[in-house]
């Protein structure tokens, strides 16, 4: 690895503040200069704090930067720094776009036409997590990409859905990568993994912490051309990403919901002020298409939306043939399938009944749900799939 590179990692994994990483760079021009700058000089060139200036000189250092490449090595993880050619454009083109970004999985394709967001409450009901996943799974039969911040809730259902529709799942974590939360969704992050990508602008291993959610927001934005909001309090979150996609300029779509719930009174207030109501998900899917010149069919074998762009031609996904076929389980799969079977269980009373570790359990659990033998049902709860795939 080049030095400038070598120093490109350590400043985005020591420095989490993206608007501090910029004032070092516009002092010190690129990664090296600041690696290279004295402590006074970070304090009186950038206005650091002493604590800061002193963490920034203490890490550079060969055992902490090696450190740090060989887990990102060991993790798969990639970095981008945003002059990378590989770096999205969607998210470079954004304000306040983060200077790097660490990558585990495959980032979408250069040439697919259109991303979604689809984000909501971490206290999602019943109904706005079924609402999630139809959307989600929708826009991942179209061939759109599922953006989202893999929290408990609403975008773990629009994951969830965009994965079981054959999609391409994007996540976005307000941690560094490898720091799953909330922990219920250690087999989602996985499955994400395979399918699509995590990222993040934080280090690996960075704890997420509340400031870094809202940061993280705008990244969420960036990487979609549209936003749909499922469910949100008056006071969410979700609001924060809806303000960041209208200043970058992106269609906000949102689910309307009874006006006695406290989970609809942030949408019903985005109505109000002009967002774009949606009842399915093709009325997004139109929407979004005219306005990027992707022409929107249906397909007739199975009547999914599908899209054609003038450069790519019809997009068609893989149908449900091969990598749906369930596989035959392995004898420790067989005893978590029977449990299972009995009724639906959370993952602790596995963990008594079947005498296995967390770590084992995990890992069976992950294999079933990936393989179409189970699903979750709600955090920690999992029960045998209703329908054969």
């Amino acid at each position: 690895m080049c030095p400038e590179r070598y120093h490109a990692v350590w400043l985005c994994s020591t420095v989490t503040d993206n608007a501090v990483r910029k004032k070092l760079l516009t002092a010190f021009v690129t990664p090296s200069g600041v690696y290279a700058a004295e402590k006074e000089e970070l304090q009186e060139q950038c206005g650091l704090a002493e604590e800061t200036a002193e963490r920034l000189v203490s890490t550079r250092n060969a055992a902490y930067c090696d450190k740090l490449l060989a887990k990102m090595d060991r993790d798969g993880i990639r970095f981008l720094w945003h002059e990378d050619e590989e770096f999205p454009d969607r998210l470079r083109r954004i304000p306040d776009a983060p200077v790097g970004l660490f990558v585990q999985g495959s980032l979408p394709p250069s040439d697919l036409p259109l991303s979604v967001a689809v984000i909501g409450t971490r206290r999602a009901s019943p109904y706005g997590e079924l609402v999630a996943r139809q959307f989600g799974q929708a826009f991942g039969d179209f061939g759109a990409a599922v953006v989202s911040g893999l929290a408990m809730g609403i975008d773990a259902a629009a994951h969830r859905g965009c994965v079981n529709g054959e999609g391409f799942p994007v996540a976005v974590l307000g941690s560094g990568i490898g720091v799953v939360y909330p922990r219920n969704n250690v087999l989602l992050y996985r499955e994400v993994m395979d399918r699509g990508c995590i990222c993040s602008e934080y280090g690996p291993g960075v704890p997420g912490l509340p400031h870094h959610f809202p940061h993280r927001n705008r990244i969420i934005a960036g990487l979609s051309d549209g936003v749909v909001v499922v469910e949100a309090h008056a006071k969410s979150g979700t609001l924060i990403t809806v303000d960041r996609a209208l200043e970058q300029g992106k269609s906000i779509y949102v689910v309307p919901g009874r006006v006695t719930d406290a989970n609809s009174a942030g949408c019903n207030q985005l109505i109000r002020e002009g967002a774009q109501l949606v009842t399915n998900p093709g009325e997004v899917l139109t929407d979004l298409a005219a306005q990027h010149g992707v022409t929107v069919y249906r397909e007739a074998e199975d009547g999914q939306l599908r899209m054609a762009t003038p450069d790519n031609g019809i997009q068609r996904l893989p149908g449900p043939s091969s990598k749906n076929k369930k596989k035959p389980l392995a004898s420790d799969e067989k005893i978590v399938y029977a449990f299972l079977r009995l009724s639906p269980k959370h993952f602790d009373q596995l963990v008594w009944e079947s005498g296995m570790t967390p770590s084992e359990l995990t890992n069976i659990l992950y294999s079933l749900e990936r393989g179409g033998w189970i699903e979750r049902i709600s955090p920690g709860c999992y029960s045998v799939k209703d329908t054969e795939s």
